[in-house]
């Protein structure tokens, strides 16, 4: 299987690492031309839970036209990057392809389906925990399912998702099919809005939150607004999200959140696709969130102060 990724985050290049161990072609996409020609020259590096560190070459380009067609495109950017990259979809997939946006937060799928159509896509969310070192550095810091699925429009087969599924697999990733993925996607939103702007207005790594008592009252007082805007939409999320904020800590508990990587290396952060969704969201319901509305004011506020390049 051809497969393009479009993101040089962290998880876009463990992603890389591991989709061409399995024996996959892949392509890295970089739309900045000068970490594209470093990561040309001096490949990706590999820190595992062990410690072990190995390097690995990879195929990356900086133009769609340099890849060509692909039988699977993954779409691993900020939230806020979706509407510029999608774009490129038409021309990365084979007429039979199919994109795979596994992001943060909510609105991606919108975004990709303006310029692709709904037909084509597929939506996941992963709970593994990979934090960027350096560029090209990366550490697999924490283990989790693969979690995708067919959300409202997709014609993507049955056959087609379950060979996706085998070459994650492959890859030696825990990949499962889920038959609700909007649900599912709602489920790593109600995990996100408590994790990631709190360990990043804290610099706590996520395992350091359960420990802490004041920021975990946070973290319990979100997740708690964004349920019960998951409720007003008439949504079925899974029970007692909180418990699973705890087991995805404890999973991941050396990782730093994307959220807090992004305010160290001065990078605008998800905050409008995870908790400014849920202050839009509860709105159209009558519902106030106070605390997701303070904790998107806070990151916004640290971002206008801190960000520099993505």
């Amino acid at each position: 299987m051809k497969i393009a990724i479009i993101g040089p985050g962290a998880m876009g290049l463990f992603f890389a690492v591991r989709l061409q161990g399995g024996g996959q072609e892949v392509w890295l996409l970089d739309y900045r031309p000068e970490r594209c020609a470093r990561l040309q020259r001096h490949g990706i590096s590999l820190v595992s839970l062990e410690g072990l560190e190995s390097r690995f070459a990879l195929n990356v380009a900086d133009d769609p036209q340099d890849i060509g067609t692909c039988d699977l495109v993954l779409v691993m950017v900020k939230a806020h990057q979706t509407e510029a990259v999608s774009p490129c979809l038409p021309c990365l997939l084979r007429p039979e392809g199919v994109a795979l946006t596994l992001q943060n937060g909510i609105g991606n799928l919108e975004s990709m389906a303006a310029a692709l159509g709904p037909e084509r896509l597929l939506a996941g969310v992963t709970m593994l925990g990979v934090t960027k070192m350096d560029v090209g550095r990366i550490r697999h810091a924490g283990q989790g399912p693969v979690l995708i699925g067919q959300p409202p429009g997709s014609q993507v087969t049955a056959v087609e998702l379950t060979a996706i599924i085998a070459a994650l697999r492959q890859a030696g990733l825990d990949c499962q099919a889920a038959p609700d993925i909007i649900t599912v996607l709602w489920d790593k939103l109600l995990i996100n809005v408590g994790i990631n702007p709190v360990t990043a207005l804290t610099r706590l790594r996520n395992g350091q939150l359960m420990i802490v008592p004041e920021a975990w009252r946070v973290v319990a007082a979100a997740v708690q607004e964004a349920w019960e805007v998951a409720m007003a939409a008439g949504l079925n999320p899974s029970a007692d999200p909180l418990a699973r904020v705890r087991r995805v800590c404890e999973a991941t508990a050396a990782n730093r959140s994307s959220m807090l990587q992004d305010i160290l290396a001065r990078r605008r952060t998800e905050i409008d696709a995870i908790n400014g969704q849920i202050v839009l969201q509860g709105r159209e319901f009558g519902l106030t969130t106070p605390v997701n509305a303070l904790l998107t004011d806070l990151i916004k506020s640290l971002e206008s102060g801190l960000t520099g390049g993505d």
